[in-house]
């Protein structure tokens, strides 16, 4: 979302050496977060006690709060190593540049591959069949409903959303940092009040959120709101519509389009 009015959490060009090391350990805490979850992973599952999916949930965000604790107090020695090579780098008065590519740049910066979000549908002619559509987005739609209720926002466009934005991968990360379902920004995260943006519930919820309050600023037109999630109010409040970008053009377009679907399929299931 927003990828024309960029959000990152990344320190100032004149950063200081207390920020590099903030930012370091930030990196420090998701590769162990990676790791950890891997680790995890080997174990398997107990068929005589399966778990639940909210086991699964709350799991996950225990295994990244360990990762936090051990970047803090025990650390991999990781973020040393990306200070020093920091200081290595021939940036001039921007130490951090070669951090900010590695977040930036078009290759995924997550090694794991649950990380790396599914193929989006970019525009109505690669729409998949409604039986993939549904595929997608199935196992979330309890929290698609309940998010629906509380922020009153039909939930056919905030499966919509999902699909477009990480084709109902959880832990979808993109290029420029957006994570999760419905792809929040670092910043957008904490303005919403999600603090665990792989929680599928956390994010959904954040996310409507955040689509109603641009449904709210647009008097509840769609096309704004969803030209906003994708380019940032302020591109929209400049133009006055839709701003002239291919993508966030496709990208309404896309979205109402799969919106349409969506509510095709609830028709069908209500017959």
């Amino acid at each position: 979302m927003q990828t024309h009015e960029v959000q990152s959490s990344l320190p100032s060009p004149k950063a200081t050496p207390e920020q590099i090391k903030k930012v370091a350990k930030e990196f420090e805490s998701i590769f162990t977060s990676i790791m950890l979850r891997s680790m995890r992973k080997t174990v398997g599952e107990n068929p005589l006690v399966p778990s639940s999916f909210g086991e699964e949930v709350y799991t996950d965000m225990l295994d990244g709060e360990y990762a936090k604790t051990i970047a803090n107090n025990a650390s991999l020695g990781l973020s040393d190593l990306i200070v020093r090579e920091l200081e290595r780098q021939e940036n001039g008065d921007n130490p951090l540049k070669a951090l900010h590519n590695l977040k930036s740049n078009g290759s995924p910066w997550a090694t794991d591959p649950r990380f790396q979000g599914q193929p989006r549908i970019q525009s109505s002619s690669e729409t998949k069949n409604p039986a993939d559509l549904a595929a997608r987005i199935d196992k979330w739609q309890e929290f698609i409903d309940r998010a629906s209720e509380i922020h009153g926002v039909d939930k056919n466009l905030i499966a919509a959303v999902i699909t477009q934005e990480s084709g109902g991968n959880p832990r979808a990360v993109s290029a420029k940092g957006a994570k999760g379902l419905m792809q929040l920004m670092d910043t957008t995260a904490a303005d919403m009040g999600v603090a665990a943006p792989y929680s599928p519930w956390a994010n959904i919820t954040g996310g409507t959120k955040y689509l109603r309050l641009l449904l709210d600023k647009f008097s509840g037109n769609e096309r704004l709101a969803l030209a906003s999630y994708n380019a940032g109010p302020a591109a929209v409040e400049q133009y006055g519509a839709i701003p002239p970008y291919r993508e966030t053009q496709e990208y309404v377009a896309s979205v109402l389009n799969l919106r349409r679907q969506f509510a095709g399929l609830s028709a069908k299931e209500s017959e």
